[in-house]
C-alpha cells in the first residue's frame, strides 16, 4: 500500500486537471471543468501534510473562492472565466497537486479520494475549515 501511483495515472490525472484550466482560460470551459478544478482543490487539501492553521489553508481557500466566483458568474448568465488574480490562485494549487501526485502513495491518494466522496455525499459547502465559500459539484 506504500507504492506510489503509477506514472501513467499521475500523467492522466495531471493532464485532465490542466486541460480543465486550459478550457476555462480559452473561454470554452463550463461547469464540468470548474468542478474538476474544485476536485483538485479538495484532493490537494485532503492530501496536504501539516496542521490546519489558517496560513496553511489560505491557498486552498483562495482557489476555492476563485472557482466559486466563476460559478457565480455562470449562474448570473456570464461566461466561465477566471479573473487574472483568481487564475493565479487556482494555478498555485494545480502545481501543488501535481507535486503531491508525483510523490503520494496510492494508499494516501485513496484515503483522500474517500474523504472527497464522503464530503460530496454529505452535500456540505466546503471541507476547508473556517472561511470556505465554494459551491458544490459532484465528482
Amino acid at each position: 500500500m506504500l507504492l506510489p501511483l503509477s506514472t501513467e495515472k499521475v500523467r492522466s490525472l495531471s493532464l485532465e486537471n490542466h486541460l480543465a484550466l486550459a478550457a476555462i482560460r480559452s473561454g470554452r470551459g463550463g461547469l464540468d471543468q470548474v468542478c474538476c478544478l474544485l476536485r483538485v482543490v479538495y484532493l490537494a487539501f485532503y492530501m496536504r501534510s501539516g496542521s490546519a492553521d489558517s496560513a496553511e489553508l489560505e491557498p486552498y481557500r483562495n482557489a476555492e473562492s476563485a472557482l466559486d466566483a466563476c460559478i457565480g458568474r455562470m449562474e448570473s448568465g456570464g461566461t466561465c472565466v477566471l479573473l487574472s488574480a483568481e487564475q493565479e490562485g487556482v494555478e498555485r494549487i494545480l502545481v501543488l497537486h501535481d507535486e503531491q501526485l508525483a510523490t503520494v502513495s496510492r494508499y494516501r491518494y485513496l484515503v483522500a479520494w474517500a474523504k472527497l466522496q464522503r464530503f460530496v455525499a454529505r452535500g456540505r459547502r466546503s471541507p476547508i475549515p473556517a472561511g470556505a465559500t465554494a459551491g458544490s459539484c459532484s465528482s
